[in-house]
């Protein structure tokens, strides 16, 4: 599949939304010392309605800060952080795309286990409208 492409005005009206649903984010960016470079970030939210569930949504590093732990240790960070101030979470979920093998990996060591699967299909549209102009497409 493609990658999404978010523009800003799509994820203020999001959050907007999910704060209307009374869901509290937390987000924990990482920068490079230097030249405070933001290097990578992780994201997750809560709903006192739901309080023993914390979804874990993103946790990104940019291509030249990869392969030095950082994604690991962002994740680590913000879940023993929210931990230990909503000790009533018992649940932590997280996506993955199952060819995001760092991400994988780190969602394994940290003990995560599949819980459910998602499948996402796409198609070009012209070989949908190959298809429909097709006598496979007549009954």
């Amino acid at each position: 599949m493609e990658d999404e492409h978010w523009m800003p005005e799509p994820i203020r009206e999001f959050e907007k939304s999910a704060r209307a649903r009374g869901n509290q984010s937390w987000m924990m960016y990482a920068r490079e010392k230097g030249s405070r470079k933001i290097a990578g970030w992780t994201d997750v939210s809560w709903n006192p309605n739901r309080p023993e569930f914390l979804q874990q949504q993103g946790t990104a590093v940019f291509p030249e800060f990869q392969n030095r732990g950082l994604g690991r240790w962002l994740k680590a960070a913000m879940l023993e952080k929210v931990l230990r101030e909503r000790p009533q979470v018992r649940y932590v979920r997280t996506g993955n795309a199952d060819m995001n093998a760092p991400m994988l990996k780190i969602n394994t060591e940290l003990g995560f286990k599949p819980y459910r699967s998602h499948y996402a299909w796409q198609v070009e549209t012209a070989k949908v409208l190959d298809y429909l102009a097709s006598p496979a497409a007549r009954p």
